[in-house]
Protein backbone atom coordinates (compact mmCIF):
# COMPACT_ATOMS: atom_id res chain seq x y z
CA UNK A 1 0.00 0.00 0.00
CA UNK A 2 1.48 3.72 -0.73
CA UNK A 3 2.23 5.70 1.61
CA UNK A 4 0.79 9.52 1.59
CA UNK A 5 4.13 11.74 0.64
CA UNK A 6 5.49 13.22 3.84
CA UNK A 7 6.20 16.44 2.00
CA UNK A 8 3.40 19.37 1.52
CA UNK A 9 4.19 20.01 -2.18
CA UNK A 10 1.95 22.42 -2.58
CA UNK A 11 3.11 24.89 0.26
CA UNK A 12 6.70 23.94 -0.99
CA UNK A 13 5.64 24.95 -4.35
CA UNK A 14 3.78 28.38 -3.29
CA UNK A 15 6.20 28.96 -0.59
CA UNK A 16 9.18 29.58 -3.13
CA UNK A 17 7.66 30.99 -5.80
CA UNK A 18 6.69 28.28 -8.21
CA UNK A 19 3.59 28.74 -9.52
CA UNK A 20 3.76 31.43 -12.28
CA UNK A 21 0.57 32.53 -14.11
CA UNK A 22 1.29 34.12 -17.39
CA UNK A 23 1.20 32.57 -21.07
CA UNK A 24 3.62 30.02 -22.10
CA UNK A 25 4.56 28.00 -25.13
CA UNK A 26 5.97 24.34 -24.00
CA UNK A 27 8.59 22.37 -26.24
CA UNK A 28 5.91 20.84 -28.08
CA UNK A 29 4.61 24.02 -28.87
CA UNK A 30 1.04 23.93 -27.03
CA UNK A 31 0.44 27.14 -25.13
CA UNK A 32 -0.77 27.21 -21.19
CA UNK A 33 -1.86 30.14 -18.83
CA UNK A 34 0.15 28.15 -15.77
CA UNK A 35 3.46 27.03 -14.88
CA UNK A 36 5.54 24.81 -12.36
CA UNK A 37 8.90 25.98 -11.73
CA UNK A 38 9.77 23.23 -9.90
CA UNK A 39 13.87 24.37 -9.75
CA UNK A 40 12.69 27.38 -7.84
CA UNK A 41 12.79 24.54 -5.11
CA UNK A 42 15.20 22.26 -5.89
CA UNK A 43 18.10 25.08 -5.68
CA UNK A 44 17.08 24.62 -1.70
CA UNK A 45 19.53 21.07 -1.17
CA UNK A 46 17.55 20.52 2.18
CA UNK A 47 14.16 20.82 0.56
CA UNK A 48 15.56 18.66 -2.92
CA UNK A 49 16.46 15.79 -0.39
CA UNK A 50 13.04 15.67 1.15
CA UNK A 51 11.39 15.82 -2.71
CA UNK A 52 13.73 12.98 -3.27
CA UNK A 53 12.62 11.27 -0.11
CA UNK A 54 9.11 11.53 -1.20
CA UNK A 55 9.50 10.89 -4.93
CA UNK A 56 11.61 7.62 -3.07
CA UNK A 57 8.73 6.79 -1.68
CA UNK A 58 5.99 6.22 -4.20
CA UNK A 59 7.62 3.03 -5.72
CA UNK A 60 8.88 0.17 -2.91
CA UNK A 61 10.74 -1.52 -5.52
CA UNK A 62 14.36 -2.77 -5.27
CA UNK A 63 15.85 -0.50 -7.70
CA UNK A 64 18.89 -0.80 -9.14
CA UNK A 65 18.98 3.28 -10.95
CA UNK A 66 17.66 6.59 -10.74
CA UNK A 67 17.25 7.77 -14.05
CA UNK A 68 16.78 11.47 -15.48
CA UNK A 69 15.73 11.57 -18.87
CA UNK A 70 17.50 15.52 -18.76
CA UNK A 71 20.41 16.87 -17.21
CA UNK A 72 18.54 19.66 -15.49
CA UNK A 73 16.65 17.14 -13.33
CA UNK A 74 19.93 15.03 -12.28
CA UNK A 75 19.72 16.42 -9.04
CA UNK A 76 16.32 15.05 -8.79
CA UNK A 77 17.48 11.41 -9.67
CA UNK A 78 20.95 12.17 -7.26
CA UNK A 79 18.51 12.96 -4.44
CA UNK A 80 15.71 9.70 -4.95
CA UNK A 81 18.99 7.21 -5.76
CA UNK A 82 20.22 8.48 -2.62
CA UNK A 83 17.62 7.61 -0.55
CA UNK A 84 17.39 4.06 -2.95
CA UNK A 85 20.84 3.29 -2.43
CA UNK A 86 20.97 2.98 -6.35
CA UNK A 87 22.99 5.00 -8.84
CA UNK A 88 21.89 7.82 -10.45
CA UNK A 89 21.79 7.94 -14.23
CA UNK A 90 20.39 10.79 -16.64
CA UNK A 91 20.45 11.42 -20.45
CA UNK A 92 21.65 13.94 -22.79
CA UNK A 93 19.58 14.90 -26.19
CA UNK A 94 21.69 15.03 -29.33
CA UNK A 95 20.04 16.08 -32.61
CA UNK A 96 16.61 15.64 -30.73
CA UNK A 97 17.39 12.08 -29.68
CA UNK A 98 17.70 10.76 -25.99
CA UNK A 99 20.76 8.86 -25.49
CA UNK A 100 23.62 8.02 -23.06
CA UNK A 101 27.03 9.68 -22.58
CA UNK A 102 30.26 8.91 -21.61
CA UNK A 103 30.08 6.11 -18.77
CA UNK A 104 27.08 5.83 -18.65
CA UNK A 105 25.76 2.59 -18.83
CA UNK A 106 22.22 0.87 -18.60
CA UNK A 107 22.85 -3.07 -18.12
CA UNK A 108 20.22 -6.00 -19.42
CA UNK A 109 17.83 -6.72 -16.53
CA UNK A 110 18.46 -3.58 -13.84
CA UNK A 111 15.90 -2.41 -12.46
CA UNK A 112 14.87 1.08 -13.55
CA UNK A 113 13.17 4.11 -11.81
CA UNK A 114 12.40 7.15 -13.74
CA UNK A 115 12.54 10.26 -11.94
CA UNK A 116 11.13 13.63 -13.61
CA UNK A 117 10.26 17.42 -12.47
CA UNK A 118 7.05 18.28 -14.57
CA UNK A 119 5.46 16.10 -17.00
CA UNK A 120 2.47 17.34 -19.18
CA UNK A 121 3.06 15.65 -22.23
CA UNK A 122 4.89 12.30 -20.95
CA UNK A 123 6.57 12.06 -24.06
CA UNK A 124 10.11 12.64 -22.02
CA UNK A 125 9.08 10.00 -20.09
CA UNK A 126 7.88 7.93 -22.93
CA UNK A 127 11.41 8.07 -24.46
CA UNK A 128 12.91 7.16 -21.74
CA UNK A 129 10.91 3.88 -21.57
CA UNK A 130 12.09 3.43 -24.82
CA UNK A 131 15.44 4.09 -24.13
CA UNK A 132 15.88 1.52 -21.05
CA UNK A 133 13.68 -1.24 -22.91
CA UNK A 134 16.34 -0.82 -25.79
CA UNK A 135 19.23 -2.10 -23.38
CA UNK A 136 16.94 -4.66 -21.93
CA UNK A 137 16.43 -3.15 -18.49
CA UNK A 138 13.40 -3.20 -16.42
CA UNK A 139 11.78 0.19 -16.00
CA UNK A 140 9.73 -0.20 -12.81
CA UNK A 141 8.12 3.24 -12.69
CA UNK A 142 8.22 7.24 -13.04
CA UNK A 143 8.31 9.29 -10.08
CA UNK A 144 7.36 13.08 -10.73
CA UNK A 145 7.19 15.70 -8.66
CA UNK A 146 3.94 17.42 -10.96
CA UNK A 147 1.87 15.62 -13.03
CA UNK A 148 0.53 18.01 -15.40
CA UNK A 149 -0.96 15.25 -18.08
CA UNK A 150 -4.47 14.71 -18.78
CA UNK A 151 -3.53 10.46 -19.42
CA UNK A 152 -1.23 9.55 -16.89
CA UNK A 153 -0.19 6.65 -18.65
CA UNK A 154 2.77 5.73 -20.26
CA UNK A 155 1.64 2.25 -21.16
CA UNK A 156 2.21 -0.87 -18.82
CA UNK A 157 4.67 1.72 -16.06
CA UNK A 158 2.94 3.14 -13.65
CA UNK A 159 3.26 7.00 -13.04
CA UNK A 160 2.91 8.67 -9.17
CA UNK A 161 3.37 11.92 -9.14
CA UNK A 162 3.44 14.06 -5.36
CA UNK A 163 1.24 16.10 -7.25
CA UNK A 164 -1.62 15.94 -9.82
CA UNK A 165 -2.45 19.24 -11.50
CA UNK A 166 -4.15 18.74 -15.19
CA UNK A 167 -3.53 21.70 -16.91
CA UNK A 168 -5.72 23.08 -20.47
CA UNK A 169 -3.33 22.95 -23.24
CA UNK A 170 -4.23 25.17 -26.18
CA UNK A 171 -3.23 25.14 -30.05
CA UNK A 172 -1.65 28.04 -30.33
CA UNK A 173 -4.72 29.09 -33.54
CA UNK A 174 -7.44 28.11 -30.72
CA UNK A 175 -5.11 29.99 -27.48
CA UNK A 176 -7.37 32.55 -26.00
CA UNK A 177 -4.37 33.90 -24.37
CA UNK A 178 -2.97 34.97 -28.32
CA UNK A 179 -6.50 36.05 -28.88
CA UNK A 180 -6.02 38.44 -26.38
CA UNK A 181 -2.74 39.40 -27.43
CA UNK A 182 -1.07 38.37 -24.13
CA UNK A 183 2.72 38.24 -24.87
CA UNK A 184 4.08 34.66 -25.18
CA UNK A 185 6.60 33.81 -22.79
CA UNK A 186 8.90 30.57 -23.39
CA UNK A 187 10.30 28.87 -20.38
Amino acid sequence: MLRKPKIDIISVLEENDAFIDGHFELPSGLHIQSYIDTQAVMQYPSIAAKIGAALADLFKENTDAVFSPTPENSNIAQEVARVKNARALFATSENGTMQLKGSVKINPGEKILIVDNVTMTCRKVREAVSLIKMFKAIPIGIAVIVDRSVTGAVGTVPLRSLLSYPLDTFEPENCPMCKAGTKLTKR
